[in-house]
């Protein structure tokens, strides 16, 4: 069937139909009003057709992964690279695996390759045409948040450096779409419903734990400081990894320090956010999941996508085999977490399911980011345009 997340979503989707939109929405989901209104949409299939909730849900994941699909074919034919790189989308077992267990990631990850599509030039109208699934995105799911925030940060280095203002435009549709779902709000309940919104995309720096089953570097940090018997996702991001300072916000200072430096270093040779959009999501998509806390299982999701364009891109022994160790050791955890099918596959994955394969896996994982990071941290473009 699933993770059982997927129960959560067919709820969300049933109450948003009972009650409206406005009305069901509390924030506190960690979903935002589009993908509400997706799961809205699969509930009321489900109602009208009689067949299970979650074989709708997963018809709807289809649908985006072979729009996705397409895109990056697309994508790899624009950038004269082999299109069969898209295989590794299609046919990994990572990208298998999360798509039988019902994770969502899917649908906001196509509308980011979508926005990377529609960067074709560096008109303003350009920027303004991928502002519009980069709006979408924003409004799915708290994993695009970075990608507005590394657009931002770009467009104001290049102002800084050329006195060119177009880049702004990109931020146009995530803008536009906040303020015109906060608008229905309002319109919809009392006046204090215009803070539920706002509050919802804040709600994510809340106090939760140290990393939710995220192989990350905060793994071996949890490992050594839990109770003994507990598991490493029962510490907390309070803990005190400098004094005063709690890792909650230790993590995002150095990944935002991180991200900015990058995207800097990159904007100071690159003259267009065209030629350089993987290299700025594709650092943040990864950079996030793996250094900042409470990152689920699947948060790498969109990194590890835009993870298939990069390796079309370069070409290199090293970083090819850091990829592919990354995406597998990703199966492995996440397969040993949920994994039920094959049954007999299940039961021989099932004793890496421990703190100690946790821990494992994130220095696996780290080593790859590392390996992977070097030709994305470089100055020097690649082979082919980075679009």
């Amino acid at each position: 069937m699933g993770v059982y997340d997927m129960n959560a979503f067919y709820e969300w989707g049933t109450t948003g139909l009972e009650r409206g939109l406005a009305t069901s929405y509390n924030g506190s989901s960690g979903y935002y009003p589009v993908q509400l209104q997706v799961f809205e949409v699969c509930a009321w299939v489900t109602a009208r057709s009689g067949i299970p909730f979650f074989t709708i849900f997963k018809l709807a994941n289809l649908l985006f992964d072979i729009g996705s699909f397409l895109l990056l074919v697309a994508l790899l034919n624009r950038r004269q690279a082999n299109p069969a790189y898209a295989l590794f989308y299609w046919l990994h077992p990572w990208f298998l695996a999360v798509f039988s267990l019902g994770y969502v990631d899917f649908q906001f990850t196509f509308f980011v390759l979508l926005c990377i599509w529609f960067l074709r030039g560096e008109r303003t109208r350009d920027y303004l045409l991928a502002s519009i699934p980069l709006g979408i995105a924003f409004l799915m799911k708290p994993q695009t948040q970075i990608l507005v925030v590394a657009a931002f940060f770009y467009a104001i280095f290049h102002f800084l450096r050329r006195c060119d203002p177009r880049p702004f435009a990109l931020l146009a549709g995530p803008i536009l779409l906040f303020v015109a779902y906060d608008a229905l709000f309002v319109m919809s309940l009392p006046y204090a419903a215009a803070q539920i919104l706002p509050k919802s995309y804040l709600i994510v720096a809340d106090t939760k734990p140290l990393t939710a089953q995220m192989t990350n570097i905060w793994s071996p940090i949890g490992y050594l400081v839990k109770e003994p018997g507990e598991p490493i996702w029962t510490v907390r991001d309070q803990i005190h990894v400098l004094p005063y300072l709690p890792a909650k916000y230790v993590a995002p200072f150095v990944v935002l320090t991180l991200i900015g430096v990058h995207i800097w270093r990159v904007a100071d040779r690159v003259r267009s956010l065209r030629a350089t959009s993987l290299k700025i999501f594709g650092f943040a998509a990864l950079a996030v999941p793996l250094f900042m806390t409470s990152a689920h299982e699947n948060h790498l999701f969109l990194g590890t996508v835009l993870l298939v364009l990069f390796m079309a891109d370069y070409r290199r022994w090293s970083t090819t085999v850091a990829a592919q160790i990354l995406l597998l050791v990703q199966f492995l955890h996440i397969y040993s977490l949920y994994g039920e099918h094959p049954s007999w596959l299940a039961q021989f994955f099932r004793p890496a399911r421990s703190d100690e394969w946790e821990v494992v896996y994130a220095v696996i994982s780290l080593a790859s980011f590392w390996f992977i990071a070097k030709p994305l941290w470089s100055r020097v473009n690649s082979p082919s345009a980075i679009t």
